[in-house]
């Protein structure tokens, strides 16, 4: 296994065991914000993504974020996103919260808002059915730039990606569909 450890706001690896990481075998990677290395670690996942991404969100105000999936959705990943739908939609921060699942919205990317629930609390990822994003980090300026907040990624890792990916079908169940009103 590989562990990755933040130092200097960069997220770095650290091996645990005498496993190369070209072989397939799961690696993980940590970040930290404010120092910076939990949004580096999110776009670079993103960024990664050759065929799908999933987005389970509380919080989606995020421009850096919304640029990423936004220049996946045109590379030719599948992209969809569920969000919940009170702090993205009703509550008085949901301006930025509309405003990103608009530009998701428009640029095709399949998205919905859930309110099965008194919130919607996940914050994860599971990219191309193999590699799984989360941790405390809401997808926002401010856990990006002021909050303290942690991202935690293992990669190549199908049975955990499995088993988010059906957390996340079950709430994508939940959802409505987001309509972009401008």
């Amino acid at each position: 296994m590989v562990l990755a450890l933040v130092a200097g706001g960069s997220v770095q690896t650290l091996a645990l065991a005498a496993e190369n990481e070209m072989d397939g075998s799961r690696r993980i990677e940590v970040g930290f914000s404010p120092e910076g290395s939990a949004q580096k670690l999110v776009l670079g996942t993103i960024d990664a993504a050759t065929s799908s991404i999933r987005v389970a969100a509380y919080v989606f105000t995020s421009p850096d974020v919304t640029r990423a999936l936004v220049a996946a959705k045109q590379r030719g990943v599948d992209v969809a996103v569920i969000a919940d739908y009170r702090s993205n939609l009703e509550e008085a921060r949901s301006t930025a919260g509309r405003h990103a699942l608009t530009l998701l919205a428009k640029a095709g990317i399949p998205t919905r808002t859930v309110k099965a629930y008194p919130i919607l609390h996940d914050k994860f990822m599971v990219v191309d059915g193999m590699a799984v994003e989360t941790g405390s980090f809401n997808f926002t300026g401010a856990a990006a730039k002021s909050n303290s907040e942690n991202a935690l990624v293992v990669w190549n890792d199908p049975v955990l990606a499995e088993t988010y990916l059906n957390q996340w079908q079950n709430r994508w169940d939940k959802g409505q569909a987001f309509k972009a009103n401008y």
